[in-house]
């Protein structure tokens, strides 16, 4: 869980960091195609994590 732990830090720092550029220059759309992706790429990872923990919660009901 280590590894997803410090994943997730990664993600969640690329988007705050793509976040605070973005409120530095709000009218560049680099800037916020870039934040747009950080967050995607976030919620990615934040729906594979749930979904791999239903699916360990679901097996563990059936035993």
């Amino acid at each position: 869980m280590d590894v997803n732990n410090s994943h997730l830090k990664r993600l969640i720092d690329k988007t705050d960091d793509a976040f605070k550029d973005l409120m530095r220059e709000p009218q560049s759309s680099d800037l916020n195609q870039a934040y747009e992706a950080a967050k995607n790429e976030l919620n990615r990872y934040l729906v594979s994590i749930r979904s791999q923990v239903k699916s360990t919660q679901t097996q563990n009901d059936e035993r």
